[in-house]
């Protein structure tokens, strides 16, 4: 059932070209008993590895804006980077009498509905804002701020702040949010090393999951993008309401 569930995850990447990253968490902590606060950190190694893939497929098909790309993620990096060395070990180990665990878990609940309503909603076209350096960098480290603690590699802050603050068409965006969240993911992970890691477990998801990006990639081409978006909605609702029954109980 795990590695169905990994294997499922890299198909909503491949399929979406993006998202998927933020269903980790949830399989290495149900399906592989890890708790939240190592689950969140070992995340960010998997969603770095696979997100890779579609990074440099985008610069194989020059279809990635480098240079728009580092701006955000140089400052996503530091900010994913700081969450994991300075953040999360500071959390208390109990806030008003939940655990540390459970209060990451019920955060990442959250996060997951929102991003499940925004699945549902038919895409509008905000206006473009002109924004100086100074604001994408404040943009970016909040994302990898967001990203670290989370262990997402948050895609769904990054193609906004791409389309919308730095002028990046969004044929472009994708791919290039692809690699802001491969080096913010794997930058935040770096702040993980010298912990206890269990290596041989990641090395297989990320193995598997690039198993089910390729296939998804496949589908991306046959099955309408509506349709997907629907179905992974509805799977994000579905992991959301266990991980709240799991912080309930």
């Amino acid at each position: 059932m795990g590695w169905l569930a990994v294997f499922g995850m890299g198909l909503v990447l491949g399929a979406l070209g993006g998202g998927g990253g933020i269903l980790t968490v949830p399989i290495l902590v149900g399906l592989f008993g890890m708790g939240a606060t190592e689950a969140t950190g070992a995340s960010l190694l998997v969603v770095g590895l696979i997100s890779s893939v579609g990074a440099i497929q985008g610069f194989v098909k020059k279809m990635t804006d480098a240079q728009a790309g580092l701006l955000l993620a140089i400052p996503s990096t530091l900010g994913a980077l700081t969450a994991r060395v300075l953040l999360v070990p500071n959390i208390p180990e109990t806030f008003f009498g939940i655990t540390k665990d459970k209060l990451l878990l019920g955060t990442f609940a959250a996060i997951m509905i929102i991003v499940g309503i925004k699945m549902l909603r038919p895409a509008v076209e905000a206006p473009q804002v002109e924004a100086g350096r100074l604001k994408i960098a404040l943009f970016g480290l909040m994302i990898g701020l967001v990203s670290g603690v989370l262990g997402a590699g948050g895609g769904f802050l990054i193609l906004p702040v791409l389309t919308l603050l730095v002028g990046v068409k969004l044929e472009k965006a994708i791919p290039t949010s692809l690699m802001v969240i491969s080096l913010q993911s794997l930058g935040g992970f770096a702040g993980e090393l010298g912990k206890p890691i269990q290596w041989q477990t990641l090395g297989s998801v990320v193995l598997v999951a690039m198993v089910g990006l390729v296939v998804g990639l496949m589908f991306r081409e046959c099955v309408p993008r509506k349709a997907l978006q629907f179905s992974f909605a509805g799977l994000v609702f579905v992991v959301a309401g266990w991980m709240i029954f799991r912080v309930l109980s």
